[in-house]
């Protein structure tokens, strides 16, 4: 369990760098010596023209992924990026990760509690939430871990892009704002980071935001003067989504990968 002294920052980004390389094994800045921090009950909007350097910076807040330069110091209990696999083991099934989750992150005495709100908000029975992970499909799965996600109690949260947001089906709708709903009580009065690109969206959890662009924050400052900023500045030029980047095999690349793959699923398939 992390302690904090006051006026520490939750975490610290110091001139933190991280690239990763195309398919022709050119360089691509993600992160170029960022350097920021995350107060004490500060609710903040990433708004990034690059999908791939919103997912690092959020690894990199996150303590997820090490950035290949600067520091990440972290003085408070961070989540992982909500929605991501967590550490979750697939020979294990459901039950058992969520109760081994809870042994570090939960409150003593609270399992069962835990157990029946993952089971519940991700809408498994019985039956399936006794078995193995690695049989579930990927609808399942990224149900499970966005459940997981909100089980436990951290002192800031962070919530990448590819959070339950949007579904053009109103069978799904429903699922969806649970989440939802269940993402604004877990975070009421917590410090936040959440990366998307619509400003509708970000208003209803942030109050202040950094416009992330080409590396570096180009803007700071609170929502409304982000948004000015944002029209004035980028206006509607569209956001990379990266498709054409391979992350290379080093262990830090490796791990944004993974990530990837289990965002990109909750993205595609969720519903």
């Amino acid at each position: 369990m992390k302690t904090m002294t006051p006026h520490q920052p939750l975490l610290r980004l110091s001139h933190v760098s991280r690239e990763t390389r195309d398919i022709k094994d050119n360089a691509k800045t993600l992160l170029d010596d960022v350097t920021w921090e995350l107060s004490v009950g500060k609710r903040i909007a990433l708004i990034s023209t690059s999908s791939l350097s919103a997912r690092a910076f959020l690894e990199c807040a996150a303590g997820v992924v090490p950035p290949q330069k600067g520091t990440v110091t972290i003085n408070a209990n961070i989540s992982w990026p909500l929605g991501a696999r967590g550490g979750l083991i697939n020979n294990l099934t459901a039950r058992q990760n969520a109760a081994f989750l809870h042994g570090i992150y939960g409150e003593y005495g609270k399992l069962n509690q835990s157990l029946d709100f993952i089971s519940d908000l991700a809408e498994l029975d019985k039956t399936l939430f006794n078995r193995p992970v690695k049989n579930y499909s990927k609808i399942m799965r990224s149900r499970l871990y966005l459940a997981i996600s909100l089980a436990f109690d951290f002192d800031a949260y962070i919530v990448p892009k590819t959070f339950a947001w949007s579904s053009s089906a109103s069978s799904d709708r429903a699922l969806r704002l649970r989440f939802q709903e269940a993402l604004m009580r877990r975070v009421e009065g917590k410090s936040l980071i959440m990366a998307h690109t619509d400003f509708n969206i970000v208003e209803r959890f942030c109050t202040d935001g950094i416009i992330l662009d080409k590396g570096i924050i180009a803007f700071s400052g609170s929502l409304q003067e982000c948004r000015n900023w944002h029209e004035n500045n980028i206006g509607s030029r569209v956001v990379e989504d990266d498709n054409e980047i391979e992350p290379s095999d080093d262990n830090q690349n490796q791990a944004s990968t993974e990530a990837s793959e289990e965002q990109q699923g909750l993205d595609d398939d969720l519903w």
